[in-house]
């Protein structure tokens, strides 16, 4: 769906910039989709309706082997010194051997996700004892059929989990806590390079996505 909207906003340099919509659509609850976002077009990930979970994973468009890092981003951020705040992330960089900046996060209302895994079978087997709950690498594996990309291919890794938030205990137990998103946040991420993206809202009970998983709105900004 086309969406000509504008909207103004302000840029890194701290001028005011007029983005406009040219693609919106909604990614029902439990559910997956692949898309393309070409270089310079912005991916803003929407809450819509309360707290809910996004997995997303990026792949170079043209060289499916390229993929987000998920921990070697969190790495050189940290080597840099960029990472002010824990669960911040500027600079999405792909694995070696490639590690080019893939995305570059230019607002972020929340600054609350987690970078790595992704919820799958043998997970709900170990939460649950249902290794028959819907996943997001059912998500992801229904997604990417369409381009001829398999979860194997996958890096497992390299999941940007937006709007998640985890900590770890004294005991370093890791645990899931409540996202504190709400209706209306969003994350927006800059195409560096023509990116194809693996997008699953999260079928991961309660307290990920609070009573009920649910939809999520994105767009396509240019």
């Amino acid at each position: 769906m086309e969406k000509e909207t504008e909207i103004k906003e302000m840029s890194g340099g701290g001028k005011m910039v007029a983005r406009r919509v040219i693609s919106e659509f909604i990614v029902p609850k439990c559910t997956g989709k692949a898309f393309i976002v070409k270089k310079r077009q912005v991916l803003r990930v929407i809450e819509l309706g309360g707290r809910q979970v996004a997995d997303v994973a990026f792949l170079n468009a043209h060289n499916y082997k390229e993929q987000f890092a998920a921990r070697h981003s969190v790495m050189l951020e940290s080597i840099q010194g960029k990472r002010s705040r824990l669960r911040r992330l500027e600079k999405l960089y792909s694995r070696p051997p490639w590690e080019n900046v893939m995305l570059t996060v230019i607002d972020d209302k929340i600054g609350e996700h987690c970078f790595g895994g992704h919820c799958s079978e043998r997970g709900y087997e170990f939460m649950l004892n249902d290794p028959k709950h819907r996943s997001c690498s059912d998500n992801f594996k229904e997604c990417l059929k369409g381009y001829g990309i398999s979860l194997e291919d996958l890096d497992s890794a390299g999941v940007f989990n937006v709007f998640m938030k985890e900590t770890v205990d004294e005991d370093s137990t890791l645990s899931i806590e409540e996202s504190p998103a709400k209706d209306g946040d969003y994350i927006d991420f800059l195409a560096e390079m023509d990116v194809l993206v693996a997008f699953s809202a999260c079928p991961a009970p309660p307290p990920t996505n609070d009573e009920v998983p649910k939809d999520m709105k994105v767009q396509i900004l240019e």
